[in-house]
């Protein structure tokens, strides 16, 4: 479990390292203390504290590896246990919170839990992969469209964080203005529709491990309305693999400023569709 929080402390810290590790580094010590008694004097300033500190670092680990390990099976059960939009619009923010995080997991991002964000804002969850620092905030709204206040707000974030990009994923939709705001800017938009589809294809192994998109490219995946046309008759697919393309707009050469259909399994293929 990797969750950051302010002022840490040496526990917060070893529950940042993978539960086998603690667990290992604790019953390591667990054997080497066995073999040694406490000073019998604790005048013996040097010896006395060095057995003190061993003997927090032996209990640290291990409830570290515990603590880590209770996480990991509950982000498990989670995250296979997540089937469609209801169940996603269920959950605590908290909840949808570790299966986003769970998701990107799955991909080879090291995730980061800030706990900075709650149910208010902020930033949410800090992936890094593949040279990329992407910034993620959750938005667990069951009333209410994301607006672009949200958006120019995250937007504004990633450049003080000096992140790459930023990714904002909702379990409803976005207003036209904010996905008008995210375009030609390294913003990634993902209503919950899609994002079922992307637990979906994690679950099978049909995403590519770190995707690691170019911050010049602009990603805005919103599900199309199902009132106003079918999927199929508003996103093509892939000619050369049969995946849904996504809407991108191009940001160099002869045709930047211009829109286009790309592959979702980009950069593991390049297929194009013109618009």
């Amino acid at each position: 479990m990797a969750r950051r929080r302010k002022n840490e402390g040496i526990f917060d810290l070893l529950l940042l390292l993978p539960w086998w590790v603690t667990l290992v580094a604790g019953i390591g010590l667990w054997f080497y203390l066995g073999g040694q008694s406490m000073p019998a004097s604790p005048f013996v300033l040097k010896e006395f504290v060095t057995w003190f500190i061993l003997q927090f670092l032996k209990w640290g680990c291990l409830g570290a590896a515990l603590v880590s390990g209770i996480a990991t099976i509950w982000r498990e059960l989670l995250f296979t246990s997540t089937k469609d939009i209801e169940s996603i619009r269920a959950m605590s923010w908290g909840d949808f919170e570790t299966l986003v995080g769970e998701a990107y997991r799955r991909q080879g991002y090291s995730v980061e839990e800030t706990g900075g964000g709650g149910a208010d804002g902020g930033i949410d969850l800090i992936l890094r992969g593949k040279g990329e620092k992407i910034i993620v905030q959750c938005k667990q709204w069951k009333a209410f469209k994301v607006g672009v206040k949200v958006v120019r707000e995250m937007y504004g974030i990633m450049v003080a964080e000096k992140a790459d990009r930023v990714i904002i994923v909702a379990s409803g939709t976005y207003t036209k203005e904010a996905i008008d705001f995210a375009r030609n800017k390294p913003i990634e938009l993902i209503e919950g529709n899609v994002l079922v589809k992307l637990i979906r294809d994690v679950k099978t192994g049909s995403v590519v491990a770190v995707p690691g998109g170019s911050s010049s490219v602009t990603s805005i995946r919103i599900a199309p309305q199902p009132h106003v046309q079918s999927e199929s008759a508003i996103t093509p697919s892939c000619p050369k693999c049969g995946s849904p393309m996504v809407l991108r707009t191009a940001t160099k050469g002869v045709n930047a400023g211009n829109q286009f259909w790309g592959c979702s399994k980009y950069p593991a293929c390049k297929g194009i569709v013109s618009v």
